[in-house]
């Protein structure tokens, strides 16, 4: 077994000298092979990609894993949240954590039953998970989409889907998290949808809400919707829409000041298309190679080395655990993992 040393180490954050936490304890284990309905979070103040949860080709995990160069390395954690898909993560700076809400026990599941949804509140920090008692919570749900509001200090969550009576309920909610507690915020501005990507863009000092499932499908009336989060209310931006996208993947890049979104379900197929989003204006951007046609990836930017980095997905068959930087307006294949086929024994 591989060993590791802990270190305890101090610099500046914010503007403030503080003791930095020691480093999460990692573990050799097998390597992280194939992952879709993952989340993935950038952390700031150690400039890592952390990774929790999702499906692989046959369950429904709970592990945690941290990117060291371009291998995943298990960070062995003590009272992890249950096995999930679909989780709402992001990182807080204000607090040096990382903050994660709901998700599903299953993948796809057999049964739609409220039982296999969460609406737990975590928080990873310090090298350990902590459930955080919150009060007023929003309701259990999957496919919510989350980011922290850098200007109002606070978390933004919308939507989702939760399910009653058998049936898969869309919700058009917005809650934000501060002082540890959730907060109903509106629940007017888009239509009721899950899947969505959302991304915070610094340039604004808004969050930025893009496509999803809504009650007419994402390919119906109200595809292709962009939307921004004001702090009270949210605008919907009169621009040039490109089509509606379901379970896509989204974040903004420091370096090139825009968001970059990749693939998605279309309500027909799943895509390989590559768009960016600035000064109000979205542009398809034309590349010689890159990931294959997918959704349920993980995607966010690495600012320390100043690239996107794209981890997983599938295509309705296939389980990824490929990986992809994205620079210099191109896309480089970093890691190659054999797909493997999703067995469907229900989870």
């Amino acid at each position: 077994m591989r060993s590791y040393v802990i270190l305890a180490f101090s610099m500046l954050f914010l503007g403030s000298a503080s003791l930095c936490p020691q480093e999460p304890s990692k573990v050799s284990v097998d390597p992280l092979t194939v992952r879709n309905a993952h989340s993935m979070v950038y952390h700031v103040q150690e400039a890592s990609i952390y990774l929790f949860a999702g499906a692989d080709e046959r369950e429904v995990k709970s592990d945690l894993w941290v990117l060291e160069d371009v291998n995943w390395q298990k960070v062995s954690v003590e009272n992890a949240p249950q096995p999930r898909t679909f989780a709402a993560m992001a990182y807080d700076p204000q607090e040096n954590r990382i903050l994660l809400f709901g998700g599903s026990k299953v993948l796809f599941g057999r049964e739609a039953t409220p039982k296999n949804l969460h609406n737990d509140t975590w928080q990873f920090k310090d090298g350990s998970w902590q459930e955080l008692p919150t009060e007023n919570a929003p309701t259990v749900r999957a496919e919510a989409s989350m980011v922290y509001d850098e200007n109002r200090q606070r978390m933004v969550l919308f939507g989702g889907y939760t399910i009653q009576n058998g049936n898969y309920i869309k919700l058009g909610d917005t809650w934000e998290f501060y002082e540890d507690n959730w907060h109903l915020a509106s629940e007017n501005g888009p239509s009721a949808r899950h899947g969505v990507v959302m991304a915070y863009d610094p340039e604004i000092k808004s969050a930025t809400l893009f496509g999803g499932s809504t009650v007419d499908k994402q390919y119906g009336p109200s595809k292709g919707e962009t939307w921004i989060w004001k702090g009270d209310s949210w605008d919907k931006l009169a621009v040039e829409q490109p089509p509606g996208m379901f379970n896509a993947c989204m974040a903004y890049d420091t370096d090139q000041k825009r968001l970059l979104r990749f693939g998605g379900w279309n309500g027909k197929s799943r895509t390989d298309e590559t768009w960016s989003f600035q000064n109000n204006t979205w542009t398809p951007l034309q590349t010689e190679t890159g990931p294959s046609p997918r959704n349920h990836s993980g995607m966010v930017y690495d600012e320390k080395n100043k690239r996107m980095l794209l981890f997983g997905g599938h295509d309705g068959k296939n389980v990824f655990g490929d990986m992809w930087e994205f620079s210099n307006n191109a896309w480089q294949n970093i890691t190659t993992t054999k797909p493997l086929k999703r067995v469907k024994n229900g989870h």
